[in-house]
């Protein structure tokens, strides 16, 4: 994910708590994204966008398996990732750049959340939502040596 470079005003492990950050972020009326990545079978990285201290985008990738998921649907992985394995990097930009990403990109935008509401969107543990789908060809199939098992 290639998003604008701007300055880093917090980083820290993940699991955290998204709640009191988003609740910081909306009284400064932040303008960036967190960035956060986690590991479990898979490394997934998820980005989620404010503008003037609201959630206004999200997206979530996998590069192992090439899948994105971008809005609404995004959020929920993003919150999921909270309780992960990982690290998370607060950017700050300017509120045009926040505007720049998602007029590029209208699939990231998600729906007015209402901070109140953001705990029940918190699962009480992080459940991988990308799986490796299971490989049916063995290691001897590859070199031509199947009929070995």
């Amino acid at each position: 994910m290639n998003f604008p470079v701007g300055s880093v005003v917090s980083k820290g492990d993940v699991p955290f708590d998204l709640v009191s950050l988003a609740e910081q972020l909306s009284v400064k009326r932040f303008n960036g994204y967190i960035i956060q990545s986690v590991r479990k079978n898979l490394v997934e990285e998820g980005v989620l966008f404010f503008r003037e201290g609201q959630i206004c985008a999200c997206i979530v990738e996998c590069l192992a398996l090439q899948r994105v998921v971008k809005g609404n649907e995004a959020l929920e992985f993003f919150c999921n990732q909270t309780k992960g394995n990982g690290f998370y990097q607060c950017v700050e930009l300017t509120r045009s750049q926040v505007d720049l990403v998602t007029a590029f990109d209208e699939k990231l935008l998600t729906n007015k959340i209402v901070l109140k509401e953001l705990p029940r969107m918190i699962p009480s543990a992080f459940s991988p939502k990308f799986e490796r789908p299971e490989d049916k060809v063995s290691a001897l199939d590859n070199y031509g040596l199947g009929e070995l098992r």
